[in-house]
């Protein structure tokens, strides 16, 4: 992954030197024109948006099969039939290559497509790109290997059994008898195959990995690629999940979870009790296209992406203000001003270091401009690689009600002179967003959107 990319300079003819004509339509915009989602809050963008506007969490006790554990309270989990929605989606044939969480990224990936319109489907397969982002996830883990093991003690069949070695076999392979499917499960970009295969996309694709960094730069190839005729329409997805117990592990000795003393509302973004966040699991899909095809073939543009950038964090000598000018430099490029902007969505995870860094960020990058900020981390939880395109997701419903809902559960905002958004939803006017987003793996970014041009 690069360590500073930055689209902004390769958007539209003008960027970088003075605003764009706001009332121009231009054909080789980035346009989004379907969505599909499978998140804790339900099945689509509808669903997250409603429980979003409501205040209404959709952490709940956390609970597996093979995990026990009092460490962790709360998790985002995807709902037990939606999960069954999206492993009946799979093809029964394709199902031994996949995980749980791709299963969600193949569902979301056929709603996202539907949406997009009945002329999508006639973008022959060559020219359909696919760019996907994956959590760091694996199927090769202490969870695999217990669920072996159980198997082993309930199987009745004949060569089954406590025998160590096809257990070890069946959770990881073996040089003896090695299990290949098991091998595909666990790479990196097996979301990528699964849904390259289910949704028959055989044109221009990439795979990113890790965290919300991911997700920013298969927008930004998707993007690319589409801008220089490598395909005819993008799908990006982002897909992962933190319900691994290697990664709880590590992410609670890191201390960046919450104690889960307020139940579901336990995260609680840029709050003076804050104490952690919450981790989660989902995937979105986004059909993304030049503006002059959508409008060929009829389609609704619902956002408009302008760009991103993701630089390395503190921890890598880079600091808040450093990443703010990244971010100012974004919203430059495309004519935009910290006081022109409609709304700011905030990474918001909860914990005390990440929320501090980022209210230090918004401080500089805001300033006295009034643009208000929200959250939709409190929700949601930690989604990683489908975090930022979540929240491309919520752009629609913004432009369209004219409404920015507050940070669930935020009682005690910092004092630092930006408007963070509390009580009942904000009314104004909304035609562009900027969302921020942290990872734990030592990076951030911005992402731009803004509302589509009519044709």
């Amino acid at each position: 992954m690069s360590t500073d990319i930055d689209s902004s300079t390769e958007t539209r003819p003008g960027a970088g030197h003075g605003a764009p004509d706001p009332g121009a339509f231009d054909p080789d915009a980035i346009v989004v024109t379907g969505i599909g989602a499978v998140l804790p809050t339900g099945r689509g963008p509808e669903a997250l948006w409603t429980a979003w506007r409501e205040g209404r969490s959709a952490l709940v006790p956390y609970q597996d099969p093979y995990v026990r554990t009092k460490k962790i309270t709360h998790f985002g989990h995807v709902p037990a039939d939606l999960q069954q929605a999206s492993r009946d989606s799979v093809p029964h044939k394709l199902r031994k290559f996949g995980t749980a969480f791709t299963f969600n990224a193949v569902l979301a990936a056929e709603d996202a497509m539907r949406a997009a319109g009945e002329g999508w489907q006639a973008i022959p397969e060559e020219r359909r790109g696919l760019y996907v982002a994956q959590d760091d996830s694996t199927e090769l883990s202490v969870a695999a290997f217990h669920k072996a093991l159980d198997q082993a003690r309930t199987d009745t069949s004949p060569g089954m059994g406590a025998d160590l070695t096809r257990v070890v076999a069946e959770a990881f392979g073996n040089a003896a008898t090695f299990n290949p499917f098991t091998v595909i499960r666990a790479l990196n970009n097996n979301t990528l195959a699964l849904v390259s295969i289910a949704q028959r996309f055989r044109g221009d694709c990439a795979a990113f990995v890790q965290d919300a960094g991911a997700a920013l730069g298969a927008l930004q190839r998707a993007a690319f690629s589409l801008r220089h005729g490598d395909c005819d329409t993008a799908l990006v997805v982002g897909a992962g999940s933190f319900n691994e117990p290697l990664k709880l592990a590590a992410q609670h000795r890191a201390g960046n979870l919450t104690a889960g003393g307020r139940g579901a509302a336990s995260l609680r973004s840029f709050d003076a009790e804050r104490d952690g966040t919450v981790l989660a699991e989902g995937a979105v899909a986004l059909v993304l296209e030049r503006a002059g095809d959508a409008a060929a073939r009829g389609a609704r543009a619902l956002v408009t992406v302008l760009g991103a950038t993701l630089r390395p964090t503190v921890d890598s000598g880079v600091g808040p203000a450093a990443l703010a000018e990244s971010a100012r430099g974004l919203l430059a490029a495309h004519g935009v001003t910290p006081e022109s902007l409609g709304a700011v969505l905030a990474d918001g995870k909860g914990t005390v270091h990440h929320d501090a860094a980022e209210t230090e960020l918004l401080r500089v990058l805001l300033k006295d401009s009034g643009v208000p900020v929200s959250s939709v981390r409190p929700v949601t939880g930690t989604l990683g690689a489908a975090g930022p395109l979540a929240e491309l997701a919520l752009a629609p419903s913004l432009f369209a009600t004219g409404e920015l809902p507050p940070i669930a559960h935020l009682e005690t905002p910092p004092d630092g002179g930006t408007d963070f958004v509390t009580g009942a939803p904000r009314k104004r006017r909304i035609d562009s967003v900027l969302s921020l987003h942290s990872s734990f793996n030592g990076f951030a970014g911005a992402l731009l959107a803004e509302r589509p041009h009519l044709v």
